[in-house]
């Protein structure tokens, strides 16, 4: 059978300040989808990525990561739920898992990089309060 080639993965899904949500899995929605999403589709293509390898990982990040903390003895925000919070913590596990994948793959030809796609026209702030959400669409309306 035919070999498969890969040479790159961009973990782009992602959610935003939604109120208190669940994925099937039971895991809280920012975290599940901004994060563990991206860890196991990661681990599924990672031999495949290796074997075509050069090859590249990049994992969509952002700067909200820098008011991010890991809540280890909360991490799927049960005690307590901030959408912001939640939202900056997935971001900041993407970059702590970002910087440890690349070490753990010097040398193998696959490079591993954290982006923050800047201000783009989605719909990831469709959650936000209505002022917030208006200054955020009036900004990408400016730029575009």
């Amino acid at each position: 059978h035919k070999k498969r080639k890969l040479h790159i993965l961009i973990n782009n899904a992602g959610v935003m300040r939604c109120p208190k949500m669940y994925t099937q899995q039971g895991i809280e929605l920012q975290f599940g989808v901004n994060h563990i999403g991206h860890f196991l589709l990661r681990n599924l293509l990672l031999d495949t990525l290796k074997d075509c390898a050069p090859s590249r990982i990049v994992n969509v990040s952002s700067s909200a990561h820098k008011r991010g903390k890991i809540k280890f003895d909360d991490l799927n925000n049960e005690k307590t739920y901030e959408p912001g919070e939640a939202y900056a913590q997935s971001k900041l596990a993407n970059i702590l898992f970002t910087k440890e994948l690349a070490n753990k793959l010097k040398g193998t030809g696959v490079t591993v990089n954290a982006v923050h796609p800047g201000i783009v026209r989605t719909e990831i702030t469709r959650y936000m309060g209505i002022y917030q959400n208006f200054l955020g669409r009036l900004a990408v309306d400016t730029l575009y």
